[in-house]
């Protein structure tokens, strides 16, 4: 199945309305090339991700999309698609399908994330500045490009407006939790601080601008005044200086790193924890991010203590989750504290973000979804 969560919900969501369903993706070793899985047909294309640099990135991302582009001409001729979309990043993946598109077959952009902000993050060399207007000329020229375009949520919506894309083209599809998978019905819920230990949670890939050595710092200053233990879950580039803080500040014995587990075990996961944390950087490129591990943990019922980031308080007010700075070990380690005396406000502040994020269930996102490709693939076929 593909990787990402979201590829796969709309997938399923396009199986189930009847449509047939091919996914271009990257190829990990092992991996076969082409395979059906419960009648979502996967080609698997021989790319895949090696590099951090933005040479390699780059690398990647063109020889992903030229290898896109050849295959997806290649199967068109067979298969005739009525409906070609794109997940970015990067947004110029969209050109993989520019052969398509002059053959009459509409596109539909799916941007996950907004790639200058991207761009800004990861690379920040100096050396790299000139190329910033290239990068937002080739995000206008995608969405450009494009007869539909999604985003996962409103302030990236209107970041695509003030962009001069027309209203009528853009759609909110959130990345939500999987109501299939993140059901509190089954798998209840244990008491909070059940046995006198509070337990944390954090399930996330380790990067940098997620904030983990934030709430490794917050779990020691917790040491003296509340017992309490972190799990988290996930791994990636950044797990060496997250171990290197935990050996630091000498709380080996109440963090520990469990590494990747599958994500059918995610909901099992937070529901034996108490409090989940979303501690994300302050930083441009979060600003137009809504972690879908905020909203899985809302989904479970959770308390959350998440960072005051401006797209985290478009979707929940501060009844719903508990705000502090981010970057502020000091003030994480205070909202825990918080809530590790107040079982009742925890209790409901969690029930409060389930009864804000009800208008943000897959059901209701999926049904947006098809209403999109329904339009599109309508189009193509007069």
């Amino acid at each position: 199945m593909p990787a990402d969560p979201r590829i796969r919900r709309q997938a399923d969501a396009l199986l189930a309305a009847g449509y047939e369903v091919d996914v271009f993706a990257l190829r990990d070793a092992g991996q076969a090339t082409e395979e059906s899985v419960n009648g979502l047909r996967i080609l698997r294309l021989p790319v895949r991700r090696r590099f951090a640099s933005f040479a390699g990135h780059l690398a990647e991302y063109l020889a992903f999309t030229g290898a896109a582009a050849l295959r997806l001409t290649r199967e068109h001729r067979r298969r005739r698609y009525g409906v070609v979309q794109v997940a970015t990043l990067p947004d110029f993946l969209a050109f993989a399908a520019a052969a398509l598109k002059l053959a009459g077959v509409p596109l539909l952009l799916d941007l996950h994330e907004d790639m200058p902000a991207f761009f800004d993050d990861r690379f920040r060399s100096t050396g790299l500045r000139p190329l910033r207007p290239l990068i937002g000329g080739l995000t206008r020229a995608s969405a450009a490009m494009a007869d539909a375009i999604l985003t996962v949520h409103e302030p990236l919506r209107q970041l695509s407006l003030a962009r001069g894309v027309q209203p009528e083209k853009v759609t909110v599809v959130m990345n939500s939790a999987d109501d299939r998978v993140f059901d509190p019905a089954r798998h209840p819920r244990r008491p909070f601080l059940q046995d006198g230990e509070l337990r944390l949670i954090h399930h996330s890939s380790l990067q940098r601008i997620y904030g983990l050595p934030v709430a490794v710092e917050a779990v020691a200053r917790l040491r003296s005044d509340v017992e309490a233990r972190l799990d988290v879950y996930g791994d990636g580039p950044y797990r060496s200086p997250v171990e290197a803080e935990v050996a630091r500040l000498g709380v080996d014995d109440r963090v520990t790193l469990h590494g990747r587990v599958p994500m059918e075990q995610l909901p099992g996961l937070l529901a034996s924890s108490d409090v989940a944390l979303v501690p994300s950087l302050p930083e441009p490129y979060l600003q137009y991010s809504l972690s879908t591990k905020l909203l899985e943990a809302v989904a479970m019922g959770i308390p959350v203590i998440a960072s005051d980031l401006a797209t985290f308080r478009s979707h929940f007010s501060d009844t719903a989750i508990r705000y502090v700075a981010g970057g502020d070990a000091q003030a994480l380690a205070s909202a825990i504290r918080e809530l590790a005396a107040d079982p009742d406000g925890a209790g409901r502040q969690a029930a409060e973000a389930r009864r804000q994020a009800e208008p943000y269930a897959w059901a209701i996102q999926a049904g947006r979804y098809l209403e999109v490709v329904d339009r599109l693939a309508d189009r193509s076929s007069q």
